[in-house]
């Protein structure tokens, strides 16, 4: 049996969600099977009740389980009518149709405020802001503009292949020593303005993919947020849904 290790950085609640989502998905545990209690939970991996509820919280956000009154929690039958879009990790997205990733770092600034969006999140600047803007390539060639925001925290410098190179849960992790849990991001289409436009190698007011990214801590508080402008004629997104395994 999988244990939790105390030692690490990752949260004890987040563990124990990654343990029972893999028995999950790869149907040790089948749809419509009850979970052990929170106290069975907390027994077997040596976990509080309050650490496993947020365990089960998560995973409830996920789809996997549901909790029906007075009778348990069971893992749940994936819903198939509805479309769920994979934005995966540029490296591997690219990787994966043959092309050769590349990131160019194109500025790092300190602000004072952060963007519309995140203030109506809830974002408060206490030390200051630091945002990066990095511009995403495929064989050298432009697709995506990234502008990335986040707390700022004085006297924790980043180096600059942090900004080019790692993603950003990374960055902030390293920066902040807080770890992001959980992100929500909404897709929109839009008309590329003049900045990225010119990075994106392309006529102002091209159509292109807006994707507005928030990240949380396990408080559920936003840690950083990010834009990402995507060329609507090289990139798409497909969405495919497969049954859990084991479901009948």
């Amino acid at each position: 049996m999988e244990r939790i290790n105390k030692n690490s950085f990752t949260p004890p609640f987040y563990q124990l969600a990654t343990i029972l989502e893999k028995k999950i998905l790869s149907g040790q545990l089948k749809v419509g099977e009850s979970l052990p209690s929170e106290n069975d939970l907390g027994r077997e991996y040596e976990l509080s009740r309050t650490t496993v509820r947020k365990c089960l919280s998560l995973l409830a956000e996920r789809g996997l389980i549901s909790t029906q009154q007075g009778k348990g929690t069971f893992v749940s039958r994936p819903s198939l009518d509805r479309a769920e879009f994979l934005m995966e990790e540029f490296h591997t997205h690219m990787t994966n149709r043959g092309k050769e990733p590349g990131y160019r770092l194109i500025h790092v600034q300190f602000l004072k405020e952060f963007p519309e969006f995140a203030v109506k999140l809830g974002m408060k600047a206490n030390q200051g802001i630091l945002y990066y803007c990095r511009l995403l390539l495929a064989d050298n060639e432009p697709i995506a503009v990234e502008h990335k925001y986040m707390l700022y925290i004085k006297g924790r410098p980043i180096l600059e292949n942090e900004f080019q190179y790692k993603a950003f849960s990374e960055v902030i992790m390293i920066h902040t020593d807080i770890l992001p849990v959980s992100s929500q991001a909404i897709l929109t289409a839009e008309s590329a303005g003049e900045f990225d436009a010119k990075l994106l190698n392309v006529a102002q007011g091209k159509p292109v993919l807006k994707l507005q990214q928030a990240l949380y801590d396990d408080n559920n508080r936003p840690i950083g947020v990010g834009v990402f402008y995507y060329r609507g004629d090289r990139y798409s997104l497909v969405s495919d849904i497969h049954p859990l395994k084991g479901e009948r």
